[in-house]
């Protein structure tokens, strides 16, 4: 068996981070392949690759789609108590392309630089960039309830481990 999240039937990817939802999948399944498996499986063509940062040891391999590579990683503002959700393409390094967030605060920008759009996104912000990001290193601290959005629902980062975990594509095409 492996570990599968499964999305709240309502309310999307938040809810489902705030309900913790778990649910044990048969190994092959459908939720299993596009949740993840564990490192040692075979890879897949194009993959996201969630190692420890210093030894390297892997810890996770998630499936991505080959034509747009894409991740998403979800946080709550140690300030704000908001959700920020930053997004970026492997290309086949990564680059952040957009940071979304409510409020004004500490480490959120509250201008655009030279080449970035800062829109207003209903209530919330919308922060357009082409930024690398090199390597791309997260350290889920669990008080910010880091978790990386998949389509079958969040993957709290923390279950992963305390120190930091760098994420780079493996497999995918280069653009």
């Amino acid at each position: 068996m492996t570990r599968a999240w499964r999305a709240a039937a309502c309310g999307g990817a938040f809810a489902a981070a705030a309900a913790g939802a778990w649910a044990d999948v048969p190994a092959g399944s459908p939720a299993a392949t596009t949740a993840g498996t564990l490192a040692g499986t075979p890879a897949a063509s194009c993959e996201l690759v969630l190692a420890e940062h210093r030894s390297g040891r892997e810890l996770m391999r998630v499936p991505l789609d080959a034509t747009r590579p894409e991740a998403r990683i979800a946080f709550e503002h140690s300030v704000l108590g908001t959700t920020v959700v930053d997004r970026y393409e492997f290309r086949p390094r990564p680059v952040l392309v957009e940071e979304r967030f409510d409020g004004a605060g500490y480490g959120l920008p509250h201008a655009a630089a030279a080449g970035e759009r800062l829109e207003r996104d209903g209530s919330a912000w919308r922060l357009v960039l082409q930024r690398a990001v090199e390597p791309l290193v997260v350290r889920p601290l669990p008080a910010q309830h880091m978790r990386l959005l998949l389509p079958d629902g969040p993957l709290p980062l923390a279950r992963l481990g305390s120190g930091p975990i760098e994420l780079r594509a493996a497999g995918c095409p280069a653009s």
